[in-house]
């Protein structure tokens, strides 16, 4: 059977990475050991026969970005070869690692895109992922202020007689930009936004949207007690069986050094653990700072300096009304929460976003995915860039 043209492009790329390397020839068994992988699979990925997984195409970019990789022998599956070989990459081999991602993964989706994915409907607005269109309600639900930031914003705390709802959302900017968008896209909707301190069983049953609420996410890493955290996160999490969590490494700063981590099975794919079992690997994703040449976090007036955040969008079925369904958009910090809504809201973007969600995974109502959020350095201050979703870098990690 003749290849997809897709297939065959992604293999001989490969190929030709690997026999025309500028410190010369590569052997096949030489890139295996490398990347972690048998020989056979090397094999097979080169002559179209099988389509590597999109996390070893980033590892090929670093490999081939950065020559000492070959030299050091040490596989890049080993978490601390790798943080140290992307820790002392050049600007110029960030670069080139950045471009391969890109070009890698591209080809690849030509390879793995489905012909037949079906087309939803559309909104008032032309939009699909943000349009439902039966008569189910429609909530929004966001993370509410924790009590340190009542004291410190008083009309934040419910009790002061100027309470201000919006004060309570911490989540704010997200539920400004979706509360308007679902409802241009849906005008005779029931939608309404509330924190999740004040949501009841009800308003579950609907089409839910969950925005933030990371800090609920956790699975494991340091003891870290939040002052108050709501239960919805944890409630839908836990029943959407999502093998994505949030996680705090001993010792490290609770307000900056939060992470994703995506737990995975002795084949390397992704598999919900209950919290009482232990997967067969973690996968760690991190939001990266602007570092300075002694690889330290930059800093500007003693805060750190982001450049991209980690976003997380998923949407599944509602196990408690499946004919509807829970949509999730949170981050490590607020931007990627934001950058999560945007990347379906904003005008210029939104339409390839979708289209890339359709053709990358058959349809826009089961999946999960994480991926990068641009943080641009203006003059006032850090501005969250809405990620384009076909760029391959801003990929992490999918349920495709």
């Amino acid at each position: 059977m003749a290849q997809p043209e897709g297939q065959r492009s992604l293999a001989g790329r490969l190929r030709e990475l690997r026999l025309r390397h500028r410190g010369g020839v590569v052997t096949q068994a030489r890139l295996a050991a490398v990347l972690g992988v048998s020989t056979p699979s090397i094999s097979s990925w080169e002559s179209g026969a099988a389509v590597p997984p999109a996390e070893r195409l980033r590892d090929y970019a670093l490999a081939f970005a950065a020559d000492r990789v070959f030299a050091s022998g040490r596989a890049l599956t080993d978490g601390r070869a790798l943080e140290e070989v992307e820790a002392d990459l050049s600007p110029a081999e960030e670069r080139r690692r950045q471009d391969l991602i890109d070009e890698l993964v591209r080809l690849r989706d030509r390879a793995m895109r489905p012909d037949d994915a079906p087309t939803p409907g559309t909104g008032a607005l032309g939009g699909r992922f943000w349009y439902f269109p039966d008569s189910a309600p429609i909530r929004i639900i966001s993370t509410p202020a924790w009590p340190s930031l009542g004291r410190a914003i008083p009309y934040a705390d419910p009790w002061h007689p100027n309470y201000v709802q919006s004060f309570h959302d911490v989540d704010r900017d997200a539920t400004i930009e979706l509360f308007g968008h679902i409802r241009a896209e849906n005008p005779l909707a029931d939608v309404r936004f509330l924190t999740a301190d004040r949501a009841t069983r009800d308003d579950l049953t609907g089409h839910v949207i969950v925005l933030g609420q990371g800090d609920a996410a956790y699975r494991s890493g340091a003891e870290r007690a939040p002052e108050s955290q709501p239960t919805v996160m944890q409630y839908l999490v836990s029943r959407l069986e999502l093998p994505v969590a949030t996680r705090l490494p001993q010792g490290a700063d609770p307000d900056l050094d939060q992470e994703y981590i995506v737990t995975v099975d002795e084949s390397g794919q992704p598999r919900w653990y209950s919290r009482d079992t232990a997967p067969a690997k973690i996968e760690v994703y991190r939001p990266r700072f602007l570092r300075g040449p002694d690889r330290r976090r930059q800093l500007h007036q003693g805060l750190p300096i982001l450049e991209y955040d980690v976003g997380l969008l998923a949407r599944k079925p509602n196990e408690l009304n499946l004919a509807t369904t829970v949509t999730i958009c949170s981050g490590v910090f607020s931007r990627g929460t934001y950058g999560a809504v945007r990347s379906l809201t904003d005008p210029t973007l939104r339409s390839r976003n979708e289209q890339f969600l359709i053709d990358q995974f058959g349809g826009l109502g089961d999946f999960w995915f994480l991926f990068y959020v641009p943080v641009f350095r203006a003059a006032a201050g850090l501005e969250t860039v809405t990620p384009d979703l076909e760029r391959p870098f801003h990929r992490l990690r999918s349920s495709a």
